[in-house]
């Protein structure tokens, strides 16, 4: 008996878990059909369900963070509502709404229906993009362009073949890139303002950041939650944060507030909130930053760099 189980175990073990899977996703799939979630996803083109997972904010998170049950329940709709396809959230599915919007394809421009129509023109493979830490869905897509460059923060991978960039010490040339995207980054990196006067930096006179960050909608001011001391040590402002779990995974360094579009053109963009206004309802809004297109740009001056740090309070 003790043989036999030996030899079926490997076989039995894998279809118990496959079962398992294919039940919970039914599941999902069900509920979403049964609640009429379903839309054309931006970034695979396919009618899909559209899966949500309130359990993806725990209960530690909504408690160290401090949002309503609302804001909470908003916060689970954008970090889930996921394409049942190319499983891309609701916040990079958003992120792909505005690429389309912003860079038509052809002649004369017209309006791309997904990203993998978007990525086929050559008007779109000629851009410079740089992607900052992977955004689920999209970057299936976009890696395929000629001019992509992905990486991943240096403590956050371990494959050598994946390049790996500091956002407050990019090493890429300035004037390098038409587009720069990031999706819930900024709220991890320990100097803000270091990190985007190096995405102004790196930007073409003309180039865009798109982005998503977290946002409290009580918020009035966007403040620092930590600081990173000159020996490494972090010193806390408020109670440590950390994502996706509230007290494990990475920490939250700023809390971006009401005031982010003012803090961001002081720092020198030219800002563009999309699928706003924010509300405990919705909080999966994407950012539009611009490099101003009027000349060589000064982004080495004191107000460019560090506009953005003096606006920050400590929480």
């Amino acid at each position: 008996m003790f043989l036999i189980k030996r030899l079926l175990k490997p076989i039995l073990v894998p279809i118990w878990n496959r079962s398992c899977f294919f039940i919970w996703r039914t599941g999902e799939i069900g509920e979403a059909l049964m609640r009429g979630r379903i839309a054309r996803c931006a970034i695979c083109g396919r009618l899909s369900p559209l899966v949500y997972r309130p359990w993806l904010i725990t209960p530690t998170l909504v408690e160290r963070w401090g949002v309503s049950r609302e804001a909470a329940a908003a916060i689970a709709r954008k970090e889930s509502t996921m394409c049942v396809w190319c499983g891309g959230k609701l916040r990079n599915r958003r992120i792909a709404e505005t690429l389309l919007d912003l860079y038509p394809r052809g002649s004369p421009p017209r309006r791309a229906r997904s990203i993998v129509e978007w990525v086929r023109e050559p008007v779109i493979q000629s851009l410079q993009i740089a992607e900052i830490n992977l955004i689920e869905g999209i970057h299936s897509y976009i890696k395929l362009l000629p001019h992509h460059y992905y990486s991943e923060y240096q403590d956050r991978i371990e494959d050598p073949a994946v390049r790996r960039e500091d956002l407050t010490r990019l090493s890429y040339p300035s004037d390098s890139f038409d587009l720069v995207l990031t999706s819930e980054t900024l709220e991890h990196v320990p100097d803000l303002g270091a990190a985007l006067r190096e995405i102004l930096r790196v930007l073409k006179p003309g180039g865009k950041h798109i982005f998503t960050i977290p946002q409290d909608p009580a918020a009035a001011r966007t403040f620092r939650r930590a600081s990173l001391s000159a020996d490494g040590s972090i010193e806390h402002h408020a109670t440590p944060l950390y994502h996706p779990a509230g007290d494990h995974g990475y920490l939250v360094f700023t809390e971006f507030g009401a005031d982010l579009v003012e803090l961001l053109e002081r720092a020198g963009f030219e800002t563009e909130l999309r699928f706003g206004p924010i509300s405990n309802r919705d909080l999966a809004q994407v950012y539009v930053c611009g490099k101003p297109d009027r000349g060589q740009f000064d982004t080495t001056s004191a107000d460019a760099t560090t506009t953005a740090e003096k606006n920050l309070v400590d929480g």
